[in-house]
């Protein structure tokens, strides 16, 4: 019942899709993605992921409505596999010739399998952004984002707000310059219930199968130190997350055929820690432990696109970057502290080769991931590798 009451929101948006509109306009998703490291720490897990997607939009006066769905398989950690609905309705206004205005609420949730149930959620989002031209070659874009999460295990559930500034700049000479102000805020709205959750953890660890002895989270929490770990313990201390950012790009056109872009962003703490005991990063999946409120560093992009014969993309870039984790100590392999609070260093590869036609796209794409860390458990390295198509279509005006 509590599931069900997670997807509502998401569920009733998604059914007013089939509502009558002018026109229709739907996007179909097939992905296959095999990874050697899923959970990306140094055991090394394999795993393949199947995903569909379906995503709908249409017109109704002023106003868009838009719904999609997500599912994704998993085929040897199937406690992993999740499915995703979303839907909602946006509204774009124009004041003027050189300014817009743009208002958007959704509703979102996820439901997993049973081994990673905690991580269910139903979120409702509000997003406001203004964007206006200074000059013919220069857009000021300001927006908001506010976001409530509802999940399975309590103490996930948090309120966020986001606020960002940008200024956009081009030139005759096929260059592009972006700079970006960013500041956020994520208060946790239930740390009481931490209580429940260091109960659990005091239980003997359970023989056999099941999340605490398979290739999962629980898989290396038994590995390290020989008992078992709630989820993601929570210290009632933290409560609230302050961060800011800057960032920038510099986008170059070299001739007809070649582009060039540099990226950069330096992110900061401004107060409170991350409440929890310590973070995972799952590869293609959402974790509520591990996002842009849990992490203070820098890291930079630079990529190079290639117009091929027959119109095809070639893409291959090179990132690199520096995360540290206030709150999180990094730990021994058998559990004991280090004294030190947790930083990673990551170097990534990746190139994407894409072909568009008339109303399909479809994508070979590779990524080696390099993670150094002070933590033993998240020092690793690994290959991803995925394909898969796009297919847009559209309905006429419904009479």
């Amino acid at each position: 019942m509590k599931d069900f009451k997670i997807l509502l929101l998401p569920l009733l948006l998604l059914s007013a899709a089939a509502y009558p509109l002018k026109a229709d306009q739907f996007q179909l998703s097939l992905f296959q993605t095999g990874a050697d490291n899923l959970y990306q720490t140094a055991l090394g897990t394999s795993d393949r992921i199947s995903s569909f997607a379906l995503s709908w939009n249409g017109r109704a006066g002023r106003f868009t409505l838009f719904a999609d769905g997500d599912y994704a398989y998993l085929w040897r950690s199937t406690g992993l596999s999740y499915l995703t609905l979303g839907g909602g309705a946006d509204y774009l206004y124009a004041p003027g010739e050189k300014t817009a205005l743009y208002v958007s609420l959704e509703g979102r949730g996820a439901l997993y399998r049973s081994d990673y149930d905690d991580f269910n959620y139903g979120a409702v989002r509000l997003t406001a952004a203004v964007k206006t031209y200074l000059s013919p070659t220069s857009i000021l874009k300001a927006s908001a984002l506010s976001e409530y999460r509802s999940f399975r295990t309590e103490i996930f559930n948090a309120l966020s707000q986001t606020l960002n500034l940008s200024l956009d700049k081009y030139f005759q000479t096929k260059t592009t310059l972006k700079a970006e102000a960013g500041w956020g805020y994520k208060y946790f709205l239930q740390p009481q219930a931490a209580g429940t959750i260091a109960a659990e953890a005091a239980a003997p660890a359970p023989l056999g199968g099941g999340v605490n002895s398979g290739s999962g989270p629980g898989g290396w929490r038994s590995g390290r130190g020989g008992g078992v770990q709630a989820p993601f313990l929570y210290r009632s201390s933290g409560k609230g997350i302050q961060i800011a950012s800057l960032s920038g790009l510099v986008a170059q056109g070299l001739g007809d055929r070649v582009g060039f872009r540099l990226t950069g962003i330096r992110q900061w703490f401004l107060s409170g820690e991350n409440p929890f005991t310590y973070v995972e990063e799952f590869y293609m999946v959402e974790n509520p432990t591990y996002d842009d409120f849990s992490w203070e560093g820098f890291g930079w992009n630079a990529q190079l696109t290639f117009l091929m014969p027959w119109e095809a993309e070639l893409k291959a870039g090179y990132s690199a970057g520096r995360k540290e984790f206030p709150g999180i100590e990094a730990l021994g392999l058998e559990g004991t502290g280090l004294g030190m609070m947790r930083k990673d260093t990551r170097r990534q590869f990746e190139v994407r080769v894409e072909k568009d036609f008339a109303r399909m796209s479809l994508f070979l794409a590779y990524a080696h991931i390099r993670n150094d860390s002070n933590d033993p458990l998240f020092h690793w390295n690994g290959g991803f590798i995925s394909g898969g198509l796009v297919w847009n279509f559209a309905t006429g005006a419904v009479q």
